[in-house]
């Protein structure tokens, strides 16, 4: 079984905005209704016309379920996913970054056992791109779907169910000034938490033991690769197999992105001052326990 952790941006905004693949030169599955839906209403998600987070949250949110407006709000999700042939959108090379990248490494995309979370910005275009990237890889299925508002401190989260695509939304994750950077950066530090756990916190780890963790970095915002890195090396330097992979452009198939391994008692001091804003002094050499 793998985690798969995929950042996204608003690649997939090109194919709504214009309905066809001008770089394949041909029609998409579902491009014309696609086209059409973002114009009327960003594809159910536009902030003008909707409640975004309390649509998002209705039909896809933690506490969802069979009440009537929940029923109700993923049915307008999974009737638009109808019309623009979502399902297809996995088999068209081209579409998105964040799915050819998916697709290069494997296929078949994520199997059913498998739990991807994808890591969508707090803003308008770059929501509406995650979870309809969700819902393509969930083949059109938009009960697929989990979302998650936002992540902090305290957020805790049981394992989604078999196949589920989780959407995580970070706040800052499309920064344009330093402040913001450093909130998405927190962000993505409480999903490494989340991913391992925190006995002292009372979090109960969302990873299996023996479970590979795999980064998708050739989508979402550039500025944010060396962060995942850091995650992606974070977590190796725990113990976990964590692997990561981009898509050059033009490229049939994916390269994997080196990642280093260091000793967790000197990550750990690397992290300590950071909250009194102090860099500790790593020692050099081969005692400092890195390795690639």
């Amino acid at each position: 079984m793998t985690v798969h952790i995929v950042s996204v941006g608003i690649s997939l905004r090109d194919f709504f905005e214009r309905g066809h693949l001008e770089r394949m030169g041909r029609v998409a599955p579902g491009g014309e209704a696609a086209r059409e839906y973002w114009k009327k209403d960003k594809l159910g998600l536009a902030e003008g016309i909707y409640d975004t987070t309390g649509r998002l949250n209705a039909a896809f949110g933690p506490d969802s379920g069979v009440d009537l407006p929940s029923r109700n709000a993923i049915a307008v999700f999974q009737e638009l996913a109808q019309d623009v042939q979502a399902r297809r959108w996995t088999s068209v090379p081209g579409l998105s970054a964040e799915l050819d990248t998916v697709r290069t490494y494997n296929p078949t995309m994520v199997a059913d056992e498998d739990l991807t979370v994808l890591l969508s910005s707090d803003n308008e275009d770059g929501r509406a791109c995650a979870v309809w990237t969700a819902i393509a890889l969930a083949k059109g299925d938009a009960e697929r779907v989990l979302y998650l508002c936002g992540i902090g401190p305290d957020t805790r989260l049981v394992r989604p169910g078999r196949g589920q695509i989780l959407v995580l939304c970070v706040e800052g994750l499309d920064a344009h000034q330093d402040a913001e950077f450093a909130q998405a950066m927190e962000g993505l530090g409480y999903l490494a938490r989340l991913l391992v756990g925190n006995r002292t916190r009372g979090i109960d780890p969302l990873l299996h033991p023996d479970e590979q963790v795999l980064f998708h970095l050739s989508g979402g915002y550039r500025a944010t690769v060396p962060y995942l890195i850091a995650t992606a090396e974070w977590l190796r330097s725990l113990g976990r197999d964590a692997q990561a992979h981009v898509l050059p452009e033009n490229a049939g198939r994916s390269v994997p992105v080196p990642l280093r391994s260091m000793s967790p008692r000197l990550v750990g001091l690397e992290l300590a001052g950071f909250g009194a804003h102090t860099a500790p002094t790593v020692p050099e050499g081969p005692a400092s326990g890195l390795r690639l």
